[in-house]
């Protein structure tokens, strides 16, 4: 396996989600980091697979020893802490440890590797198989299967493919399980290249894309699908006025981030009140932003929303997120000062989930103060207060401190640990315009479904869950 991405220390989570539950750019900003770790994570994880990959095949499960793996790995991966390697293994995979039997088999000209048992005969027939791994050209993929009870197994993919011809890698991680008969579940791409910018520097670009399908709605389950894509693969750098000589990218802060996706469910607007299926889609502009000690940092300044009933007639709603706004007749927005903006900035910053803080409990995190959200006794309704007079709460709300928040990974975050990060969002949040760009209209909509951008991530993301059987991927 070539050693491109593990430039650091393997230090990664055994489990963890590509955070669909964030919006646009945030998701596209986090999946960057998930992808690469997921796959440094697989290299530690899959290592006695891959040293596999590198035996003859044979008709018969062979023995692979555990230091003749971990040899193969370190010449490949130089520069990886023995001890660090060692620990993220016992956590992820602690069988990887010992010496263990493999099936090493090739199959129309892919290399297949998984774990076996001894004395068992090799074929391409692994469908049962926990872990298996193939090699096909440049690309390598790791494959999981998680039977989480007989009738419903998971599958975890990821692919890795460094393309040094193109220089390009290409990071793709699908996760798929069969639901009343066909397959659901999200596939994520990312493609890391290079470009050249006109002042002669060279600069990472990325091409993020994220589908995810949940088919038809299932009784009191939503359904739909969703796809998240930018107009063009982006880079970053601290000035935003650097172009690609060749216009195969652009900066960040000249990047729209598009999500069109299909709602089967419920939905209740301002507009739109229907239990028909709506599409759902979402536009982020994306501005660069100082921090107090001079730093760069880039947040959403308009992060867009445009919901109608999928024959793309009858009433829409159309708004976008921000702390407070003025009436303005021609464009339909009302005077707002609950503080949306921040809050989406802060909770999409830090992907928390459930009861994620308001503006005021951001603010009472900046200033070090109890972070307290006003309840009404059976906890179901929240008091939102204006971002002008914190404290000024109806009677029948009962306040609750809160000491931490929980991400979409299902890990509690400390209150202490966002502090820096609150003062950061308190502090750049008047520095640029919200709400300056137009809203989206039907129009937008019908042009951004209609445009080869959308049309062609989508069908190549939503093939991926079009396999007869999964681990058909392999080959």
């Amino acid at each position: 396996m070539k050693k491109t991405l593990l430039c650091t220390a393997l230090v990664v989570a055994a489990q963890a989600s590509a955070t669909p539950n964030l919006q646009g750019y945030y998701q596209s900003k986090e999946l960057v980091n998930y992808t690469v770790n997921k796959i440094q994570q697989n290299k530690a994880e899959y290592f006695m697979l891959d040293y596999a990959l590198q035996l003859p095949a044979q008709a018969q499960a062979q023995l692979a020893s555990y230091n003749s793996a971990l040899g193969h790995f370190q010449a490949n991966n130089s520069g990886v802490n023995e001890d660090e390697f060692k620990r993220i293994v016992q956590k992820v995979n602690p069988e990887g440890l010992s010496d263990q039997y493999v099936c090493r088999v090739d199959v129309s000209g892919v290399k297949l590797a998984y774990v076996a048992r001894k004395g068992e005969d090799c074929s391409s027939n692994y469908d049962n198989k926990p872990m298996a791994m193939s090699k096909k050209g440049t690309k390598v993929t790791f494959f999981r299967r998680w039977d989480f009870d007989p009738t419903q197994p998971h599958f975890d993919i990821q692919s890795y493919d460094n393309n040094v011809t193109a220089n390009t890698e290409t990071l793709t991680l699908d996760y798929v399980l069969k639901f009343e008969g066909r397959w659901i579940g999200s596939s994520v791409r990312v493609i890391k290249g290079q470009t050249t910018l006109n002042s002669g520097s060279t600069q990472a670009t990325y091409d993020v894309a994220s589908y995810n399908y949940s088919g038809p709605r299932s009784g009191i389950i939503t359904g739909g699908e969703s796809l998240l894509y930018s107009d063009i693969p982006y880079f970053i750098t601290d000035n935003t006025e650097d172009t690609a000589t060749d216009h195969s990218a652009n900066h960040v802060a000249k990047t729209v981030f598009n999500t069109f996706g299909l709602m089967d469910g419920n939905y209740r607007g301002r507009n739109v009140n229907t239990n028909s299926p709506v599409y759902w889609v979402n536009r982020d502009y994306v501005s660069q932003y100082t921090l107090e000690n001079g730093d760069k940092a880039y947040f959403v300044s308009d992060p867009q929303n445009f919901v109608i009933e999928t024959s793309m007639t009858g009433p829409s709603d159309s708004w976008v997120w921000v702390d407070e706004t003025v009436w303005d007749p021609e464009k339909d927005t009302d005077q707002a000062s609950s503080g949306d903006w921040v809050s989406h900035a802060f909770n999409n910053t830090h992907n928390l989930t459930g009861e994620s803080p308001t503006f005021c409990m951001i603010e009472d995190i900046a200033k070090d103060r109890p972070v307290t959200g006003y309840f009404t006794e059976d906890g179901k309704g929240e008091w939102l207060p204006s971002m002008h007079n914190c404290k000024a709460v109806d009677p029948g709300y009962i306040p609750k401190i809160y000491t931490h928040f929980t991400n979409g990974n299902g890990e509690k975050v400390a209150v202490s640990s966002l502090r820096q990060s609150a003062k950061d969002i308190m502090y750049v949040r008047t520095q640029h315009p919200q709400g300056e760009k137009e809203l989206l209209t039907l129009d937008d909509v019908k042009a951004m479904k209609s445009s080869s951008r959308y049309k062609q991530i989508k069908a190549d993301l939503s093939q991926r869950l079009g396999w007869a059987k999964p681990y058909d991927i392999l080959k």
